[in-house]
């Protein structure tokens, strides 16, 4: 007779390449259906639907923590108690590991449930189960598909557990409603696992949109069905006690709720009461324009919205059915939200049929520069089960990768009809390296309002780090990985002790240099936007002050004499990010001619310039200015170097990114140096500390040697600056 019934509920990770569980110490967002179950099934309990059953719930997220499937099991051992593994929210490239947990929890006699969006995508477009669900069918997993919120499904499946007599698939009401169903609760003890300390909640679900690759449409119904608006601010409340002020809104679209103004209306009289809390959520490209919909949003305490832009292809946009997104009207949408501080990130999708590798760059280059986004996560196009993309794909017989794991939105999941093998996962980490360039990063900072600083900072860092720097995708991946010799995906060997220490290491020493490297990259983001004031650079300085350009130099501070030699310059970053702008949208709108003739003048004025003050300072007799004329001519040189390459084949695009690179790293680098001391530090000790490394690798120890005695004081500037930047990022302060 069974009178303790003992749920635990799962969260699944998945495998990497190698076949070991990504699992970290720290994992990025926690799992919104989760927390949403935990609340169903606490709720559950409290009305005692199992009389004389006692009902205890744990969980555990196999990203963050690791499962004890014996100690679980062993509790089957008395006869009066029931173990039921529910493994929840399992996405399709969850589902490997989803069921290897599955099977193995089943061979140790424990009842099994998976849900989530894969199981309740492939049942709700087709008529039989697929062969991966067919399996676990076979070896007595239940599969659940749809929502749990429906009076008594709940307790209709736990009922069956107890009993001994669970079905093979439980198909739950569509579309259920979420008026009365309580709201996701936060788990402090949950949320501690994880980097930012923030709660998901979905006040709505559903999408108006009929988006082709998009699953939510035919797992969740495109009729939008919301929560209470008061239930969701009880929880809002309910969280804040509890220490908790940041919330993710995990709706798909928070501006096709019917609730959306009364939620932010209470959200700002909470703020109003010394309660201020503080959000992100996820829109379309049209809510800017539902009234008072952006200066609501500000004043309830949104500081990031995430909007499905996909692309900036028209032909793009209209192969997804992706309608309701116009890009002549991007750059105004984003600047409309920018204007008020709150921080854009965009969802950009790779993979579109029209898309190549130089395509890609144009795109990536225009929504950067012209667009001019604060943030981009870029996705792989993927045929997700539960999109119409997929049923059609099948029913036409394509080839599909049938390794689920690949599922990631980071894989080539079918042939791309314009990118080789290889070059398809190429353009999207070209996509990454493109858009979070230092420079670009820099930009940001400096344009951002002053109270989101650190919020970027750490943003920039972890996009920087994931997306260019170790290639996986920001949004599955976590901070410090913890690697299982013996949990491996099964059918891939278990490597001995040594192997697996060698693997561990080399991984260990690629982690800690991108860290490492990280760290000083950004020392110089943050040397230069830290106290930024627009119409307050150097660069305003010097131009503003030309009359005084042939005043005696004694008259002049030192800073002032450096700066003015390179006034042209000084013009040149100010004007370039503008420049840009014009140009992306020339290169991307087809009139090549235009963006090539707008670089060619403002560098030709720049070099024209730069051979003007040589001259003059070449004309005086003090060999400090004859120095400096020399320095000038060189840099004229290299610009009109770059100008000669440019005529040489003025109808390839490519030179444009290559002159695009040219101004940044040769020119604006130069000024960088000039205008800020600490940056011009920071590079010479960035190439010492390379230099000695370099022939150390080469096994070139007295060289190594040789270049560490040259300039020993370079290690009390490595001290300086990394002790003044750590104290300032650790305090917060800009």
């Amino acid at each position: 007779m069974v009178k303790k019934l003992s749920i635990v509920y799962i969260v699944p990770s998945r495998y990497d390449d190698d076949g070991y569980v990504q699992r970290w110490i720290k994992g990025v967002v926690p799992s919104n259906s989760l927390a949403v179950l935990k609340s169903l099934t606490i709720a559950m309990i409290t009305s005692q639907p199992l009389p004389n059953i006692e009902i205890s719930l744990e969980s555990y997220d196999d990203n963050v923590q690791r499962i004890p499937f014996e100690k679980l099991a062993a509790r089957n051992d008395d006869p009066e108690t029931r173990v039921v593994v529910g493994i929840v929210g399992v996405q399709s490239n969850q589902f490997p590991r989803a069921s290897d947990i599955a099977l193995r929890f089943r061979n140790l006699g424990v009842d099994v449930m998976i849900g989530g969006f894969h199981v309740t995508g492939v049942l709700a477009l087709f008529e039989e189960p697929s062969p991966e669900l067919q399996h676990l069918i076979n070896h007595g997993v239940s599969l659940i598909a749809g929502e749990a919120e429906t009076p008594g499904v709940m307790e209709n499946v736990f009922n069956d557990a107890v009993q001994g007599t669970l079905k093979p698939i439980y198909r739950f009401p569509k579309a259920p409603d979420l008026s009365q169903s309580p709201p996701p609760q936060a788990d402090p003890g949950y949320i501690d696992h994880f980097g930012a300390k923030w709660a998901t909640i979905d006040s709505s679900r559903g999408c108006p949109y009929g988006c082709t690759f998009c699953t939510v449409i035919n797992i969740q119904g495109r009729k939008m069905r919301c929560r209470s608006s008061e239930a969701v601010l009880a929880t809002v409340r309910s969280n804040y006690e509890k220490g908790v002020t940041n919330f993710f809104f995990t709706d798909d679209n928070f501006a096709r709720s019917s609730h959306w103004e009364t939620i932010f209306d209470s959200l700002a009289e909470m703020a109003d009461e010394g309660k201020p809390v503080s959000f992100m959520m996820q829109i379309d490209t049209q809510a800017s324009k539902i009234r008072n919909f952006v200066d609501k949003a500000k004043r309830a305490g949104c500081r990031m919205v995430f909007i499905g832009m996909e692309s900036v292809n028209p032909e793009n946009i209209a192969a997804a059915g992706k309608t309701q997104n116009h890009v002549d009207q991007y750059r105004e949408m984003v600047h409309c939200w920018q204007e008020i501080g709150i921080i854009v990130h965009v969802g950009y999708i790779i993979g579109f049929p029209n898309d190549t590798l130089e395509s890609v760059r144009r795109d990536v280059v225009f929504l950067r520069d012209h667009v001019g986004v604060d943030l981009a996560s870029f996705f792989m196009m993927t045929p997700l089960p539960g999109s119409v993309d997929h049923l059609e794909m099948v029913r036409r017989g394509d080839p599909i990768d049938p390794d689920l794991n690949k599922y990631d939105s980071f894989h080539e999941t079918f042939p791309h009809p314009k990118m080789k093998p290889g070059e398809w996962k190429a353009a999207a980490q070209l996509a990454y390296s493109e858009f979070y360039t230092k420079e670009h990063c820099t930009n940001i900072l400096r344009r951002l309002p002053r109270e989101h600083y650190w919020l970027m900072f750490w943003n920039l860092i972890w996009y920087r780090y994931s997306g260019v720097l170790s290639g996986t995708h920001p949004m599955m991946t976590g901070f410090f990985r913890q690697k299982d010799r013996l949990d491996r995906r099964p059918g891939m060997p278990t490597e001995n002790i040594f192997r697996f220490g060698w693997r561990w290491l080399k991984d260990f020493v690629l982690d800690s240099g991108s860290y490492i490297k990280l760290f000083f990259e950004f020392q110089e983001i943050w040397f230069l936007t830290r106290n930024y004031v627009p119409g307050k650079e150097p660069e305003t300085e010097v131009l503003a002050k030309q009359e005084v350009m042939e005043l005696p130099q004694i008259a002049l501070s030192r800073r002032f004499i450096r700066l003015r030699h390179w006034s042209p310059l000084a013009q040149l970053k100010l004007r370039w990010n503008s420049l840009q702008q014009r140009v992306a949208e020339c290169n991307w709108s087809g009139r090549y001619d235009d963006a090539v003739q707008e670089i060619r003048n403002t560098l030709s004025t720049t070099a024209h310039r730069l051979r003007s003050i040589s001259g003059t300072l070449a004309s005086t007799m003090n060999p400090h200015e004859k120095r400096k004329a020399r320095d000038l001519e060189i840099v004229a040189g290299e610009i009109e170097s770059c100008l000669t390459e440019l005529d040489k084949n003025p109808a390839d695009p490519s030179l444009l990114y290559k002159t695009d690179q040219f101004v940044r790293e040769k020119l604006l680098a130069r000024y960088e140096e000039i205008s800020c001391g600490c940056v011009r530090l920071r590079r010479r000790a960035n190439l010492w500390r390379t230099n000695a490394l370099d022939n150390l690798k080469r096994r070139r120890f007295v060289r190594c040697a040789v270049v560490l005695m040259q300039r020993p004081w370079l290690v009390i500037i490595e001290l300086y600056l990394s002790s003044r930047f750590s104290i300032a990022a650790f305090r917060k302060e800009i």
